[in-house]
């Protein structure tokens, strides 16, 4: 239906209410009757034209009214189930990503755990190892300087016994002793000598 033909209605509907309405008026200063009919009669039809009039001016633009509403409720109804099923799905994602993390923060702890330790053996068997090197090189440090005491004590040792000696033999000879001594000495020397260079 074009634009054009909703004025003419209303036009129309406009000229045949006053139309019937005339009976009406023309009959208060009257008779109650008009052609016939009584006047009750021509009220009643004059009421049930104008609201049938009413109805038929505004039935199709509140149909479209309430047809547009009824759609526009309908796409947000859909848009709510939209949104719902979305917040459903993130829901069960965001649980499934917890449940993730959690399983990821477990293992990350027992692996957090298992190097621990075997990073504490590796310190103890690092420790350990440095005790012996440690143990070892004092038992060669010792043993060095036991060495070095014992070629001192020896050293001095010698050095006594060959004071002790010299003094011993310097009580024990008679000047008489040294006497002799040196001849012989002085003889074994002439002996030794060449013959001519004496």
């Amino acid at each position: 239906m074009n634009r054009g033909t909703g004025p003419a209605r209303a036009v129309l509907i406009g000229a045949l209410s006053c139309a019937l309405s005339v009976p009406v008026f023309a009959s208060e200063g009257g008779s109650d009757t008009f052609l016939g009919l009584p006047r009750l009669m021509w009220i009643t039809l004059n009421l049930v034209l104008f609201f049938g009039a009413i109805i038929f001016l505004l039935a199709k633009p509140m149909s479209r009214f309430f047809r547009s509403r009824r759609e526009e409720i309908g796409r947000q109804l859909a848009e709510a189930d939209r949104q719902r099923e979305q917040a459903a799905r993130l829901k069960a994602e965001i649980e499934h990503r917890v449940a993730n993390l959690e399983g990821e923060i477990a293992a990350l702890r027992e692996r957090l755990r298992k190097d621990g330790e075997r990073d504490k053996e590796g310190l103890l068997r690092q420790a350990d190892e440095e005790a012996a090197r440690l143990l070892a090189q004092l038992d060669q440090d010792a043993q060095r300087r036991v060495g070095e005491v014992r070629q001192q004590l020896a050293q001095e040792a010698a050095a006594a016994a060959a004071e002790i000696a010299l003094e011993l033999v310097q009580h024990e000879i008679t000047p008489a002793d040294r006497e002799r001594i040196f001849a012989a000495t002085l003889e074994r020397l002439r002996a030794g000598t060449p013959k001519g260079e004496g």
